[in-house]
């Protein structure tokens, strides 16, 4: 089992490292992520993935690894943090600490690693992670989407065009290990509590609000983006659409995970279209009718589920390869 305590990592040169963090809860679906990865990915073997784990059994380790082997990988290799450094922090009820933990990522590779991809784990990846890779950072810290949607960025005193989505990032080290960004966020998020309505996405923001990069809509497709209520005027018309319809990423925000039994996203199906090419199996349990009478007994569930279905027959219309029909 490739498992790594020491810090100061180095990949071949070439190799882009891309890094999630996960405890026991969330294994199987980064897993589900690192999946969809691979197999969108031009050059699998130019890709090494990394698990900053909070907590994953060596048994579920040992099915993460064959998994990931199976769909073209390397494998992973686990990573413990100093998790104490963390512990005090607040958490949300959907997010653990180990989403924290991303903060340490520059910490963990040695000079010579000049980016690292980081992926939260409720993505699917449609696109080539390499295009996203090949983004030219010279002078930000981090490239990244804008959050679409949300208030959270009034607190900070900053423009929403200015505050962007945590889920997918693009981190420039060289400018994180020069500048003391891990130790800025953390400090602003003892110091800000006040100012802070999400694990560390604001403290990020707090810090790196004036020098992120920001990269196109289809490589963090937020959930409600299909939603006229949730587009910003960063974007035109023609950029949602395109989004919408050829996202690089799926990025299910918020409680409506896919692998809930009863869902309302319209392509959570893209979860199951990966999440079923595991050699085990899925880590989505089955619903049953039971699950459907709870879901739908309130009238605030029987518009999502409309809502769903409308915007399912939108995607097909538009020529979008809905996974199950």
């Amino acid at each position: 089992m490739n498992q790594s305590h020491q810090t100061g990592r180095s990949v071949a040169e070439g190799v882009i490292p891309v890094v999630a963090s996960s405890d026991q809860n969330y294994a199987m679906h980064l897993t589900v992520m690192f999946t969809s990865l691979l197999r969108n990915c031009s050059d699998p073997e130019r890709v090494q993935l990394f698990c900053i784990d909070g907590g994953i059994p060596e048994q579920t380790r040992e099915r993460m690894n064959e998994e990931i082997v199976h769909a073209g990988g390397r494998g992973i290799e686990f990573i413990n943090v100093d998790k104490k450094r963390f512990e005090h922090l607040p958490t949300l009820k959907h997010i653990t600490s180990s989403a924290y933990y991303r903060i340490a990522i520059p910490e963990l590779f040695d000079e010579s690693v000049k980016k690292v991809v980081y992926l939260d784990c409720d993505i699917i990846v449609r696109g080539d992670i390499l295009e996203l890779a090949a983004t030219d950072l010279t002078g930000f810290g981090v490239a990244a989407v804008e959050n679409i949607s949300g208030h959270t960025y009034k607190k900070l005193g900053i423009p929403q065009s200015e505050y962007f989505n945590s889920g997918v990032l693009l981190l420039n080290l060289d400018y994180w290990r020069e500048n003391g960004i891990s130790d800025q966020v953390l400090r602003f998020k003892q110091e800000n509590p006040h100012r802070i309505s999400t694990n560390d996405q604001c403290a990020l923001n707090g810090i790196l609000h004036e020098s992120w990069k920001h990269l196109p809509l289809k490589w963090n497709h937020q959930t409600g983006l299909y939603r006229q209520s949730d587009q910003t005027d960063a974007f035109s018309p023609e950029e949602v659409k395109s989004a919408n319809l050829n996202p690089k990423v799926i990025h299910y925000i918020g409680w409506d995970k896919p692998w809930r039994k009863v869902r309302f996203h319209p392509l959570a199906d893209e979860y199951d279209r990966y999440a079923d090419q595991l050699l085990g199996p899925s880590p989505r349990p089955k619903p049953g009718v039971a699950d459907y009478i709870r879901a739908y007994g309130s009238v605030s569930h029987l518009k999502k589920w409309w809502r769903c279905r409308k915007n399912r027959r939108w995607y097909r219309s538009n020529g979008f390869d809905l996974y199950g029909g």
